[in-house]
Parts: C-alpha cells; sequence; structure tokens
C-alpha cells in the first residue's frame, strides 16, 4: 500500500523521519519496502495546457496537440495517444531533454511523419501509480500555473508498506496511523462526520435484501439527492495520485478516497438506474453475465455473490460495480454503499475471473463491524462539501449493533515461554493499551478485550505476538532454551532415503508423481473411476487432478508413456510416494498394512516399480533381451537383501487377487514367510500397455513400505568369517505342472536349515522324459559349514529338503 506522508499526517503527528518511520513500523510487522520521494527523478517536466487536439493525418489512433508549456518553451506540437485529452486541461509535459523515473530520456522524434517536442505523461510514466490508460490531468481551469515544475505540483514522500494477510484493519491510513500513535504516544485523529440530513426520508426510495447473512454480516445503504457529478477538489486527486489511484469523478474519487483513508470499500450507484430502489444481495445464478465497469462482460456461476436490483445482477459484491448503474456526469442521485463480505468468497470470485481489485484486497483481509456505518457518513459529508449532495434522512444497516468486544483468555507464564521475556500482569497491560486492548485479572490468567478492527486476534498465540510487537522484537534478547531438549528421535524419513539409495544403486531411475490423477488415468490403467474406495477432491482445479491415487501403477505408467515419448525406451523407474483409499464398510484384499483396516479414509507408503525396455542390451549376434519378471524379482530380492529383511516368497494371484492393469497368469503376490502377502508384481496387460502409448512389454511392482520396513530385524547379529569353503549341492525335482516354482523353493527353504546360504533355480525341463503334465525343477544349493569335515552336515540337510518336498509337494527327486 502507497502511503503519502502528509496525508498520514492528518490523522497522527508523525516526528520521526521517513526513514526512521520506515524501521519503526518494519519492525512492528508493517514491512516498508521503499520509501520514495515523488517528484525526486523529474527533470524538465512541467503543467502545461492543451490549446488544440486535433487528430494525427497519418494515423487513426494518435492525436497531434498544441501545447502552452509558458517560461519553459512556450508553445510546442506534441503527439500523444491517450484517449482522454481535451482542449483546456492542464497536463504534465516531458519537455525535450526531460529525464523520468527509470532514467527514460526524451528526445525530439518524428511520429509517423510529425515531429513530436515532448511527452504529455500518464501516471506511470512519472511513478505516481500504475495507471497507463491516459494522461494524468491536473485540471482544467486555474489550479496551477503553466510551466511550473511538476516536483512542486505532486513533491510527497510516499511509504510503500507491506501488509501482511492478517492485517486487513492496517490497510487504511487511520490504520497505520492507529500503529504509529501506539509506539509514539501521539494522538490519534479518526474523522468523526458531520452529516446534514435532508428532510426527505429513505422510507420507500431504496429497500435491501440479504438472501445469504452468511456471505454478507454487514450492509449500508445511504441515499444522496442533488449530486452535480464533476471533477474532485485538486487536493483529493492529488493524494489518489500519490496512493497510486487514478482521479475519475467527485462521486467515484470520494469513494476511493474514504476507503484509502478508512479502509471501507465503497461503491455509489446511480439511483436512476435503479428504479424500483430494491438492492438484493445474493449469489449469481450459474450462467447469469454482467458487464463491469471496466466494459467487459463476465459470466458468473453460482459460488459467486453479487448485488442485484429485483431482475439482473448490477455489480460484483467487494470486487467492481457493474456498467448499467455507473455514475456519469449526468448522475443527481447516488445510492451509496458500504459494506462487509465474506472474505473467501471474495477472493475465489475474483481469482476465477481475474479480477483483483483494489476493493477486493480489502474484503479479503477482513474489516471490523463497525466501520462500514462510518465510512458511509464519512463519504456522505465530503459529496456534501465537494459535490452539493443532500443526504436522505435515514440509513438502511442490516446491523446497527452494537458489537460486544472479543474476550481472549491468556496465561503471563505461557506468554513469557513464547516470547522469551519477563511479564507481569500490569506490564502485558501497559503493551496492549495503546493498541486498544484492555486487560482485566491481576493472576496468571488475564482477560483481553480486544478491539473490533483487530479480526486477527482471537487467541492467546496472538495476544501475545501484540505484547511482542509492543515491547520491541529488536528488545528481546537472545537466549538458550531453558527447558529440557526432548530425547533424539530418529528421522522417519530414513529408511525411505536408504531404499531409494538401494534402487538407484540397482540402475534404476526414480520419479516423483503427483499424488493427484484422473478418471482418465484409471480408465487408461484398466481400473474403474467410479468405484467406492477411490478418495475424491471436493473442488479440484481440474479433471485431471480430481482423484487421490490408490494404486501407484497409474502414475508409474505415465512416467513411462513420456519416457517414450521422449524416446527414451529403456525405462527402468521406481517412485516412493503415498496412496490413498477409503472403506465405508468392511475392508477388501490390499497390500496394506493391517491396522489400516477399518471404515474411513486412509493413506499408506508404496513403492513402486516399473520396467520397460531392455534388460541386456544388444551386441553383434546377441539380440537385446526385454526386461521381463524375472528381472523384476531379481530387483526385488536384491533390494531386501540390502535392507537385511529375508527375501520374499511368490505365489501366484487367484481372480480375486489380481490387479486389472495385469496379465493374467502373469502375475503374483510378494509374502513373507508365513505367506502373508504385503506386494505383488506381473507384467502389465498389453491392452492397458497399448492405452497409454507404450511399446514393448512392461512389468510393474507394487510393495507396501510399512510392512517391507517391518521385515527388518531391530538387531543385526554378525558371524565370524567362516573357516570352510561352501558346499554347492544340485537337485533336480518332478512335480505336476501347475506347482508353482516358489512354492518349491519356499518349501524347500523352510526346511534346509540354518546352513544354507543360497538357494535358486536354475533350469526348468518339460517332455516326454518326466511325463505329460509334469515339469522338473533344477536347484541350485549353496551350504556354508562352520568348519572343514561337515559335509555329513550338509547331506542331511539335503536329505530333509527331499523328504520335506515329497510329503508337501509330492515332488519325485531325480
Amino acid at each position: 500500500m502507497r502511503v503519502p506522508l502528509s496525508w498520514l499526517r492528518e490523522y497522527v503527528d508523525v516526528r520521526l523521519s521517513p526513514r526512521e518511520l520506515a524501521d519503526e513500523l518494519t519492525m512492528r510487522g508493517m514491512e516498508v519496502s521503499a520509501v520514495e520521494v515523488a517528484g525526486a527523478g523529474w527533470t524538465e517536466v512541467v503543467v502545461g495546457r492543451l490549446l488544440d487536439v486535433q487528430r494525427h493525418p497519418n494515423a487513426d489512433t494518435l492525436w497531434l496537440t498544441r501545447v502552452d508549456v509558458g517560461p519553459a518553451g512556450g508553445e510546442l506540437e506534441v503527439v500523444c495517444g491517450a484517449q482522454n485529452i481535451a482542449p483546456g486541461q492542464l497536463v504534465p509535459t516531458a519537455l525535450v531533454g526531460a529525464v523520468l523515473p527509470g532514467d527514460r530520456r526524451i528526445e525530439r522524434s518524428k511520429i509517423r511523419g510529425v515531429t513530436s517536442n515532448g511527452m504529455l505523461c500518464s501516471p506511470v510514466e512519472l511513478g505516481l501509480g500504475d495507471d497507463a490508460d491516459g494522461i494524468l490531468v491536473l485540471g482544467s481551469g486555474d489550479e496551477h500555473a503553466v510551466g511550473t515544475p511538476l516536483a512542486e505540483v505532486f513533491g510527497e514522500t510516499v511509504l510503500d508498506v507491506d501488509v501482511k494477510p492478517n492485517r486487513g484493519d492496517a490497510l487504511s491510513m487511520v490504520g497505520l496511523a492507529r500503529e504509529i500513535a501506539a509506539f509514539s504516544g501521539a494522538e490519534l485523529r479518526i474523522p468523526q462526520p458531520a452529516m446534514r440530513e435532508g428532510d426527505a426520508s429513505l422510507d420507500g426510495p431504496v429497500s435491501v435484501r440479504i438472501d445469504d447473512p452468511e456471505l454478507c454480516p454487514r450492509f449500508t445503504v445511504l441515499v444522496l439527492e442533488g449530486v452535480r457529478n464533476g471533477p474532485s477538489p485538486e487536493w483529493m486527486q492529488r493524494r489518489l495520485v500519490a496512493a497510486g489511484m487514478r482521479p475519475i469523478s467527485a462521486v467515484v474519487d470520494v469513494t476511493n478516497y474514504v476507503m484509502h483513508e478508512l479502509g471501507q470499500p465503497q461503491h455509489a450507484y446511480d439511483a436512476e438506474a435503479i428504479p424500483s430502489g430494491e438492492i438484493v444481495v445474493r449469489r449469481a445464478r450459474d450462467g447469469e453475465r454482467l458487464e463491469t465497469i471496466d466494459h467487459v462482460e463476465r459470466r458468473l456461476d453460482e459460488r459467486m455473490l453479487v448485488i442485484a436490483d429485483g431482475e439482473r445482477p448490477i455489480g460484483l459484491a467487494g470486487i467492481m460495480g457493474g456498467a448499467s448503474t455507473e455514475v456519469s456526469e449526468d448522475t443527481s442521485r447516488v445510492i451509496l454503499e458500504s459494506a462487509v463480505f465474506d472474505g473467501p468468497t471474495i477472493r475465489n470470485t475474483a481469482r476465477r475471473l481475474g479480477l483483483r481489485s483494489e476493493a477486493s484486497m480489502r474484503h479479503e483481509k477482513g474489516i471490523g463491524p463497525d466501520v462500514p456505518r462510518l465510512a458511509a457518513y464519512r463519504a456522505a459529508e465530503l459529496l456534501q462539501q465537494i459535490t452539493g449532495a443532500t443526504p436522505v434522512a435515514g440509513i438502511v444497516d442490516n446491523d446497527p449493533g452494537p458489537h460486544p468486544a472479543r474476550q481472549v483468555g491468556v496465561r503471563v507464564g505461557r506468554m513469557e515461554r513464547l516470547l522469551g521475556i519477563d511479564l507481569d500482569p500490569a506490564r502485558v497491560g501497559d503493551l496492549l493499551a495503546p493498541l486498544g486492548f484492555e486487560v482485566a485479572g491481576d493472576g496468571d490468567e488475564l482477560a483481553v478485550s480486544v478491539p473490533p478492527h483487530r479480526l486477527d486476534v482471537t487467541g492467546e498465540a496472538d495476544v501475545a505476538e501484540e505484547v511482542a510487537r509492543a515491547h520491541g522484537y529488536q528488545r528481546i534478547p537472545g537466549r538458550l532454551p531453558t527447558t529440557q531438549l526432548p530425547p533424539y528421535r530418529p528421522d522417519p524419513s530414513g529408511p525411505r532415503h536408504v531404499v531409494r539409495r538401494i534402487l538407484a544403486g540397482l540402475g534404476l531411475d526414480e520419479v516423483v508423481t503427483h499424488a493427484l490423477i484422473g478418471p482418465d488415468d484409471l480408465r487408461r490403467t484398466g481400473l474403474d473411476p467410479t468405484d467406492d474406495e477411490l478418495v475424491r477432491l471436493f473442488n479440484p482445479l481440474s479433471s485431471e487432478h480430481s482423484l487421490l491415487r490408490a494404486s501407484m501403477a497409474p502414475s508409474l505408467l505415465g512416467a513411462v508413456a513420456e519416457n517414450m515419448r521422449q524416446r527414451r525406451d529403456d525405462a527402468w523407474l521406481f517412485d516412493l510416494g503415498k496412496v490413498y483409499w477409503y472403506r465405508p464398510e468392511a475392508p477388501t484384499p490390499r497390500d496394506r498394512a493391517a491396522e489400516t483396516a477399518g471404515t474411513g479414509r486412509y493413506e499408506s507408503w508404496e513403492l513402486g516399480i516399473a520396467l520397460a525396455g531392455s534388460a541386456t542390451r544388444g551386441a553383434p549376434g546377441e539380440p537385446a533381451r526385454p526386461a521381463d519378471v524375472a528381472d523384476l524379482k531379481g530387483i526385488v530380492d536384491a533390494l531386501h537383501d540390502a535392507i537385511g529383511a529375508p527375501r520374499p516368497t511368490y505365489r501366484a494371484e487367484t481372480d480375486e487377487e489380481r490387479h486389472a492393469h495385469r496379465h493374467p497368469g502373469r502375475s503374483g503376490r510378494i509374502c513373507d514367510a508365513q505367506r502373508r502377502a504385503y506386494g505383488s508384481l506381473g507384467e502389465v496387460h498389453p491392452r492397458v500397455v497399448e492405452r497409454w502409448g507404450i511399446t514393448g512389454r512392461v512389468v510393474d511392482a507394487s510393495i507396501g513400505l510399512d510392512r517391507l520396513l517391518g521385515l527388518v530385524p531391530s538387531t543385526r547379529t554378525l558371524r565370524p568369517i567362516p573357516g570352510a569353503q561352501p558346499i554347492d549341492r544340485d537337485l533336480a525335482v518332478v512335480l505336476p505342472e501347475t506347482t508353482p516354482v516358489g512354492e518349491v523353493l519356499r518349501v524347500a527353504r523352510a526346511s534346509a536349515g540354518p546352513m544354507l546360504h543360497d538357494l535358486r533355480l536354475f533350469d526348468v525341463y518339460r517332455g516326454a522324459q518326466v511325463g505329460e503334465g509334469r515339469v522338473s525343477y533344477a536347484l541350485a544349493l549353496r551350504f556354508q559349514p562352520e568348519a572343514a569335515g561337515d559335509e555329513k552336515v550338509v547331506d542331511k540337510a539335503l536329505n530333509k529338503i527331499r523328504g520335506s518336498l515329497r510329503h508337501h509337494l509330492g515332488a519325485e527327486i531325480r
């Protein structure tokens, strides 16, 4: 917010220099980002009077003007592109050789064949605001002498204050003056309007109906008659320009002036454009349209709040008025609105329409309940003085008050611990009183009455912050904590980082995908987007981000597809992220931790792995081999080995268990020693691969991370280096072809005893020698004896394996 010091001094005596004042405000939470001196960057910029304005002979949008700049240069011919100029106006004129802010130099130049001897300046070119739409008009009479240096007209020190989102009360001259008065001890001068009402009564001319009081807690209306709407006084225009606003007309300038003075946005309606006098505060209807005063037609929806008459919307509540009721030079009767609207509703409407304004910013941050009526009377007083208007007797106010002060309970000891300074009840009262707070109580527990303009103070920590600001942040000494530090707690993300490093070391690339997905992602993956177990966003930004993923598969397949589009065909990827699901009734089979079963919304960490492309690169005489489930199982086994978890066992998935995106018969479950599943893996179905636009085969795995890490023993047992060489044995067994090889390995491992060091399948045979419907598996076993000469113990363990395979699986030993 731009704060001209001359305007600020009307409400409080400022004895500090601009830089000292800026430092003091910054230390109290009102950061001053810049101290500007308007006019300091101008040279050879003077007040000129337009004598003649004609169309440029060679351009439809340019004007050829004749400007009198007095002793500075007489009459000059200047080409201008602004559309708000007219003969007789006083305008800022930059002469040839002038320097404007940003070190912009003005030269004599030819524009479409006509020489321009200078430039007529807009507020943005002079650094007086953001308005670049028109020339800054200084008046049309004898307000300023022609040739007067502009620095003498607009010379002003301006503070650029960054008011934080919770301090809507400080977005005004009076709000900042209140802060300055609190720390300086100076008197605060709040305007006390003395409005003279006319004889006419308000009964009849206007009525107000509020359909949704929660979105409009305060709405006041005044009616003024006999308005003569011309230019506002020069002193008001100068203040508005210094604050970054463009003067428009007396009525509009008064509403903007009061908004900057008291922090209350207002809007003036031409009463003749509302013949019924009926004003309705309601939600917009879907598809309803409104042309705002910037002459842009906007499509509305039911999430937006509008001001309407009996038939149509006439303004966007708290943001901008409608063109149909805009005041003009012919306006003689004005309906003046001064209201408080729901901040989140105004913010969301402004964001959807791309229409954030000074008014909407103040409504977003909050306005005190006592401000609207004061602001309405203040605006009416100014309109009386400037336009000769007469207020109609009475005011419409849906919540006249009084509004009791909010009470907040605080503890002195708690504030001492929060701030690190010594306090007592008397000291707390002395610090808070200048800010408008009242403190009752003399013990540790105090009752604090919050002034109505401080909407942000609702709890004990907020009061402590006010105590710290009043005491002075810079005066709080640095000290070490006196409380006992909490015991060491390991980083809960540490094990996840270990898993990431291991998989990266195995040659996989990590991807970080978004947890929000869309229905199309699920359909491409073969999943049902209407599944009741999906967690849906209430107000998504788009349909592509409307669901929380219940599986890592859509995210990983999307990453593989993107790699394929970038011509990176060998994509070995992993992602470690959260999945979310909803169980309204009984739990269903999932790769989740057992403690997550129940009713409601749940989330858990899940590891997803996807392999696409080649496992081995092609070489002369040896084609590339595509990645398959065996490669994926190798990665899963290696991960278990690296983190110290026992290797998993695998079993085929049943039809009920099978994930919809996987190939039937080519997917399985990852299980612990008790055959409890905590993950799954397999080949992605060709139809799913095609829908994602992926070429070749893709295999993927998903593992519940909590269950995986739960398999890691809390302690590690270290054994001495063996004193004997390992002993290798081979074992061939014949089984029915329907017997899963994972079951064979599980039974062999369970019966081998502690001497078994490694077990793997190295050959599979189907043929006449074993019979139809049967298969021969060749297993390689490595035993690690503790000492030389333990071959008999190895043979005993091998015989136990043979017996277990015969007993449990009906195996025939070859």
